[in-house]
């Protein structure tokens, strides 16, 4: 019988996921290095916060959204090289909103199997019936460099989705999370930032962001790379009343478009949002992250994760499948 993993000497690391692994990781974030213009819109000494006047939506709101988990590490050794993988999975999705109704796409869950340092395995692995991981390969020799090439794929399916939505005509797509595209025609994305870990605004500006009430906009503000990716164009939103004592800058959320698509749409995108979104914010203690995880966007995560299975199953199902490999390996 030929051994699944090849001359790969599979192992599972025996600590639990969500407790990371024995060796330290490098966070996983993005670390932009980029110039940015404030006087897209407005000149700066003219920026204060824009409410949107009369707007029409779209026939079709879409939120788009994917999760992605690990459910065993792996420490892999060849000759005398060790390597670190993992099996993880990962589901993109969306929600459609039209008057009166929502309604979820179908989600396109993906599992795959990856090893780091260049390398991969033989053939995709069987794990139980259909659950089939695929065999990858993630450049990096580093511990999370699995994990770093699953959220990856994830993102780039996210991006093929945004982009097939957003062809259609009277629709307003929003991403969870950074746009990871750019290809003309598509102009109606909007990626969406719950996370501010990078406020791109000068100090002097804090204030206005603080006193933005529910509904507000900043003005536009433009965002170049300067080691390549691609220009947006981003704004502020308001979704929630600051309590007292919260932070100033709570129930903010970023928001970007692609530079190519313009002020003029830009500018329609960030009203549209401006408008519509604080709707879909959820009260607090109804989500640990309210109010800039949407209320549909939380709800397209709790159908995702149904839709990869129960983690704690699963892993088991790997585990058994690395011992039956391991000791029909031994001689």
């Amino acid at each position: 019988m030929t051994p699944l993993f090849g001359e790969f000497q599979v192992r599972v690391d025996p600590w639990e996921v969500d407790y990371g692994s024995e060796t330290p990781l490098a966070p996983i974030a993005d670390q932009p290095d980029e110039d940015v213009a404030l006087d897209v819109e407005l000149p700066l000494d003219r920026w204060a916060p824009l409410r949107p006047g009369s707007v029409s939506p779209p026939s079709r709101l879409y939120f788009i959204d994917g999760v992605r988990r690990l459910e065993s590490r792996l420490v892999v050794r060849r000759n005398g090289d060790i390597l670190h993988g993992g099996f993880g999975s990962f589901a993109v999705g969306c929600v459609e909103v039209r008057p009166g109704r929502a309604s979820f796409g179908e989600p396109s869950p993906r599992r795959e199997v990856v090893l780091g340092s260049g390398e991969r395995l033989p053939r995709d692995v069987p794990v139980r019936g259909n659950l089939v991981y695929a065999a990858k390969s993630a450049k990096g020799a580093e511990p999370d460099a699995p994990l770093r090439t699953i959220q990856s794929n994830m993102r780039r399916e996210e991006a093929a989705l945004a982009r097939r939505l957003a062809d259609m005509a009277d629709t307003l797509v929003i991403t969870d999370g950074p746009l990871s595209f750019e290809a003309p025609g598509h102009d109606t994305a909007v990626g969406l930032i719950k996370r501010i870990s990078h406020l791109y605004l000068p100090g002097n500006l804090v204030p206005l962001l603080a006193a933005m009430p529910p509904g507000a906009r900043t003005p536009l503000f433009g965002i170049r790379g300067k080691k390549g990716g691609f220009a947006r164009l981003a704004w502020f939103v308001r979704l929630a009343e600051v309590r007292v004592g919260e932070p100033e800058l709570h129930g903010l959320v970023r928001l970007e478009v692609r530079e190519h698509v313009g002020r003029d749409a830009a500018r329609l995108c960030a009203d549209l949002t401006a408008a519509l979104l604080p709707r879909f914010a959820p009260p607090r203690g109804r989500d640990p992250r309210s109010p800039q995880n949407l209320i549909p966007i939380g709800a397209l995560e709790q159908q995702l994760r149904r839709a990869l299975g129960d983690q704690r199953l699963v892993r088991r199902w790997i585990e058994t499948l690395v011992a039956r490999e391991t000791a029909n390996a031994c001689p």
